[in-house]
């Protein structure tokens, strides 16, 4: 979340949306949003459905099945007809994405 904080402007530079997104409530996504200075929307996925919609939702059977209803931590750069244009996922919380390779598939589309 950090480097696309610090990044914001050259997404926008770009003409692109970034949009962060997590399971939690609003309440939660508020106080995230404050303490960290994110300038771009966060949305509450309460209900799992976009998680599900895109396979990053932990299920009781795989190795962080002790997180079973948390999400995986993912970027997904999508064009304007909402094709998935950059995928990045990965099974460890601790790794963080590559937002240079975010920015570069924004300029991929240009």
């Amino acid at each position: 979340m950090e480097g696309f904080r610090e990044n914001y402007e050259r997404f926008q530079t770009l003409g692109a949306s970034v949009l962060g997104m997590c399971v939690e409530s609003d309440r939660a996504h508020t106080a995230f949003a404050a303490a960290l200075d994110v300038q771009f929307p966060l949305v509450s996925d309460f209900n799992r459905q976009i998680v599900r919609q895109f396979g990053i939702d932990y299920t009781e059977d795989e190795p962080f099945g002790g997180w079973w209803g948390m999400s995986r931590r993912s970027v997904f750069v999508l064009d304007r007809d909402g094709i998935v244009r950059y995928a990045w996922i990965t099974d460890d919380p601790l790794v963080a994405p590559d937002v240079e390779e975010a920015i570069k598939a924004v300029q991929a589309m240009r």
